[in-house]
């Protein structure tokens, strides 16, 4: 574990591109879910709404994911730092 070292700066870069790509991601919506037009049977109509309304779904989700995984990489970023803070400031006590 010696030569383990973490960069904040990596993570802090890590976290922010999860963030960006998650946004860039949202704006692929209208790319994504053209509107629906009428196939001329209510039924039909019906199963491409619901199917348009799942992709949107899973586009939303997948998104949502990025910003997950974003918060999760700052958090670690922000536990690594405080932990090595903590272990810092005990030796100061310790050797002052």
């Amino acid at each position: 574990m010696s030569d383990f070292k973490v960069v904040y700066d990596d993570l802090s870069t890590m976290a922010k591109t999860f963030h960006d790509q998650a946004g860039d991601y949202r704006k692929l919506r209208p790319d994504v879910a053209p509107p629906v037009v009428s196939g001329g049977d209510a039924g039909l109509d019906s199963a491409i709404k619901e199917v348009a309304d799942l992709i949107i779904a899973l586009h939303i989700g997948m998104a949502d994911r990025l910003d997950d995984h974003g918060d999760k990489v700052a958090y670690a970023r922000d536990s690594f730092h405080r932990h090595d803070v903590d272990v810092h400031g005990v030796f100061e006590d310790l050797m002052g």
